[in-house]
């Protein structure tokens, strides 16, 4: 049994982040980790570049024939992990040396806690490394009212976490799997903390990211379903109704007032 399984889904990977991110996996300071990589019906041709990955004994593929979405695939993931500690990684980031080490470490001096996450850098192929994600290390309800509390792919569970939890698929666009899961969990019983240290490479490029009106209308779905689980209501219903706002602002006064509060 590996001591950490990492789970990847992927859908027409950009080839070099592809590469880079599991290199930034496969060459961490703990190296008994088995990584997990669902292919989630990709359309492009990227099977050279998986070929070259699988040459790593610790890498697992799975594939999908059509496109799923990310739940689906970390759930094909989740089935298939055999490790103590569950982690994410997603594709076009990058774990920065010493991530797994420290995150374990944590876990181990913290026997409460069950999922920690991380500090990260920003970057984007224009400007490289240009900024900074500092989550809120001490977890809390109320911690989920403004926006989801960790980042994603930064992301270390205790493998007990997932006998009893999924990923969920949610609305049309198949997104915010992961703020919802985090709800659930925490509504469960479920403890969370977050390390301050920058120990992830978030990729974040603010002239292609885009989020559709439909897109924050399930994101306002999930935050009413969370909500109420967590208890937050009522006070919960004006948060909910936070990204409908923002989707009827122009574009570039979203990303302003992004700047602002410090969540670019």
């Amino acid at each position: 049994m590996p001591l950490i399984s990492v789970i990847m889904g992927i859908y027409n990977s950009d080839e070099q982040k592809l590469i880079s991110a599991v290199n930034s996996v496969l060459s961490q300071s703990v190296s008994d980790i088995e990584l997990i990589i669902c292919d989630d019906g990709s359309t492009e041709d990227i099977s050279d570049t998986l070929n070259k990955i699988c040459r790593d004994s610790r890498v697992k593929l799975i594939r999908f024939d059509e496109n799923k979405g990310l739940a689906a695939a970390l759930n094909a993931c989740l089935d298939d992990a055999n490790g103590e500690y569950i982690a994410r990684q997603d594709d076009d980031d990058i774990s920065l040396p010493g991530r797994f080490e420290k995150q374990i470490d944590y876990l181990s001096k913290h026997s409460d806690i069950d999922f920690i996450g991380t500090a990260c850098e920003l970057y984007s192929d224009c400007n490289g490394v240009y900024g900074q994600r500092v989550m809120p290390a001490d977890i809390e309800k109320n911690s989920f009212l403004f926006n989801s509390p960790f980042i994603h792919g930064s992301m270390m569970f205790r493998r007990k976490v997932f006998e009893k939890y999924r990923y969920r698929t949610l609305g049309k666009n198949r997104k915010y799997e992961d703020y919802d899961l985090f709800m659930r969990l925490v509504a469960g019983g479920y403890k969370a903390a977050n390390m301050t240290e920058k120990l992830y490479r978030f990729f974040y490029d603010t002239d292609i990211r885009g989020v559709s009106f439909s897109m924050r209308r399930d994101e306002y779905k999930v935050r009413m379903d969370g909500f109420k689980r967590l208890g937050l209501m009522p006070k919960g219903f004006v948060y909910a109704l936070k990204p409908l706002a923002l989707g009827i602002l122009p574009r570039k006064a979203v990303m302003k007032l992004k700047k602002k509060t410090g969540n670019v």
